[in-house]
């Protein structure tokens, strides 16, 4: 099933039906195009008479290497994240 764009940036996906279980199922293609993996949380906000999903975020992590950083480290980060725009 292929998607469509409504010309104000949302795209349609298709139906999906609630089960007796009160469980829904995002179409397989949108899952692939966002990433959601078995687990994924999402919190439910009601807009009136709309139903919204938006996902959750996992927290961000703290890594360390055991010793201090030195600069090279953060220019490094630098040109990695904004490539070489001096």
């Amino acid at each position: 099933m292929s998607s469509t764009d409504d010309g104000d940036g949302e795209e349609t996906y298709g139906t999906a039906e609630l089960n007796h279980r009160g469980r829904l199922t995002i179409p397989k293609r949108l899952r692939d195009e966002l990433n959601l993996d078995d687990g994924t949380e999402f919190t439910v906000v009601r807009e009136g008479g709309d139903i919204r999903l938006v996902r959750r975020l996992p927290e961000l992590e703290t890594l360390s290497r055991g010793e201090d950083w030195g600069e090279e480290a953060f220019r490094d980060a630098g040109e990695a994240t904004f490539g070489d725009r001096r």
